[in-house]
């Protein structure tokens, strides 16, 4: 009886230490999100009581669940926000973390702790230090890579299209914009941006280049998508399965040329519009002695193009209306 018992009580404690080595290593699990491994833990918001947040104090970090990582993408680098139920935890491009909590907002959701401010409003953000902002125009979504090309999916996957992963990815002004399309008259999201700078051709009469993807419900911006409002040309062409109308059409002023290029649609009663301007101001702005060359178009509109090209709406059912 001895030997049995002491048999059995062999088997409970292998048991017992198998059960706290298992649970022990469950308490962490690391979550890829986008490439990048975050460490989410069963304990909520540790940090509550700890000093004012700043940018240099890497320390200022909560971690919640793996379910609420949001990826934003901005013009200073990608922004990651690991939500809760009342605070949010950052991590920044450079791998710094800040824990803020959440504050009373007169418009969209407002974390703050110290010096720092972050505000997020459906899927655009912005992170402030010092009222100064620090991470511009961010945009929720998520990324992949091949290459030298990434494609970005929007947060609710409405759409994708493809760039050259040379370009910033970002969003547009938080809310409702007039700036949505070409100097419209009416208000509508800017749901991505892709910025060509003027660095990408030093010494020349290049000024930038924009993609951008935008939307608007305004029955007035629905009534006029398909019409330009420049004159120019009109025809229709059908992207990935969707027919779109293609405006061609520049507009000048003050010594500044802007070489439009806009597909637009109409889809589940809003209009959806694909748009890139080139930039450009006019040569002989310049003296000889300036060394400005005029910039050569033809290594710029290819990327600009091809981003319109990979446009894809993604699990739309309803059918798409566009001009003749």
């Amino acid at each position: 009886m001895k030997k049995k018992a002491s048999i059995v009580l062999l088997f409970i404690i292998i048991v017992a230490a198998a059960g706290v080595w298992f649970f022990g290593r469950q308490k962490t699990k690391p979550v890829l999100v986008n490439n990048s491994k975050i460490v989410a833990t069963t304990t909520a918001e540790n940090n509550q009581g700890s000093g004012a947040c700043s940018i240099s104090s890497p320390n200022c970090a909560a971690t919640t669940t793996s379910a609420n990582i949001v990826t934003y993408f901005c013009q200073e680098g990608i922004l990651i926000a690991n939500y809760a139920s009342s605070s949010v935890t950052l991590t920044l491009n450079d791998g710094k973390k800040l824990f803020l909590p959440q504050t009373m907002s007169a418009s969209g959701t407002r974390y703050e702790k110290g010096i720092i401010v972050f505000i997020s409003k459906g899927d655009n953000s912005f992170l402030m230090e010092k009222d100064k902002i620090i991470y511009t125009n961010c945009v929720a979504g998520n990324q992949t890579a091949a290459q030298d090309t990434s494609t970005f999916t929007d947060q609710a996957k409405t759409f994708s299209f493809s760039y050259s992963s040379r370009f910033v990815l970002s969003g547009g002004e938080l809310g409702y914009t007039p700036n949505w399309s070409y100097n419209a008259s009416t208000s509508g999201l800017i749901l991505a941006v892709v910025n060509i700078p003027q660095e990408f051709m030093p010494k020349t009469n290049f000024g930038e280049a924009k993609f951008t993807v935008s939307t608007s419900a305004d029955p007035d911006a629905v009534k006029n998508c398909l019409v330009s409002g420049f004159g120019g040309t009109t025809t229709a062409e059908i992207i990935n399965g969707t027919k779109f109308t293609k405006m061609n059409f520049s507009d000048v002023g003050a010594g500044n040329i802007y070489d439009v290029t806009a597909y637009h649609v109409i889809l589940n009663s809003q209009c959806y519009a694909l748009e890139y301007i080139i930039h450009s101001s006019n040569i002989f702005n310049y003296s000889p002695d300036q060394g400005i060359k005029q910039f050569d178009e033809t290594k710029i509109r290819p990327f600009l193009e091809n981003m319109a090209q990979s446009f894809k709406f993604l699990n739309v059912s309803s059918s798409a209306t566009a001009g003749e």
